[in-house]
């Protein structure tokens, strides 16, 4: 079961890559991609040029936030879109994405009763790493270029932890629930084959 979930959980992922890519594509403005491309370029140039020297850490840092300001819509999307889909799309599909659907496992709750609509959004919210996405964001849009990076940096460190402490309990505990399936009241489980009469 271990292997299915995590199976699943890149395919979903993958999806959702591709549709955040797609639709960055149709609400971009040509001038921010354009923007972008260039502040690619340039970073690249940047790394290229000093080899293994030592790159100057501002210089890398104002072109990281420069790219993440050009990049901010597609942000906005990516976050979206991962809510609307391990969130309202799974609950809408009983408790699977495609992943799931695809490997016959899904989400259901432990009392065997139906889905409670916001334990799984919160689910979502946990398994996703929702918050820290979005406080980056936020600061992103709000924050000076220093402070955006500090709270970038602790954001960052906060969905690897959260991401390693999911993935401990499902590895470590006989029920293989992690941590959002305890906190939600949720497992996965095989999906339920219908009765062919």
């Amino acid at each position: 079961m271990k292997l299915k979930r995590i199976f699943a959980y890149i395919l979903d992922m993958f999806l959702v890559t591709l549709i955040s890519s797609f639709a960055f594509a149709l609400f971009t403005s040509s001038t921010e991609a354009a923007e972008y491309d260039k502040l690619y370029n340039e970073s690249m140039d940047l790394i290229m040029s000093t080899g293994s020297g030592v790159v100057n850490e501002d210089t890398l840092l104002d072109l990281t936030y420069r790219m993440q300001m050009a990049t901010k819509t597609s942000q906005i999307i990516s976050v979206g879109l991962l809510i609307l889909y391990f969130g309202v799309f799974a609950y809408l599909m009983k408790g699977q994405t495609l992943g799931k659907k695809l490997l016959k496992i899904q989400v259901v709750p432990v009392n065997g009763k139906t889905l409670n609509p916001p334990l799984f959004m919160l689910r979502a919210i946990i398994i996703t790493n929702f918050i820290p996405k979005l406080i980056s964001l936020v600061s992103l849009m709000i924050c000076s270029k220093n402070t955006w990076y500090l709270i970038s940096n602790v954001t960052s460190n906060a969905q690897t932890i959260i991401l390693f402490i999911i993935v401990g309990f499902m590895i470590f505990r006989d029920d293989e629930r992690g941590l959002h399936d305890i906190i939600c009241q949720t497992k996965v489980t095989d999906s339920k084959v219908p009765v062919k009469e």
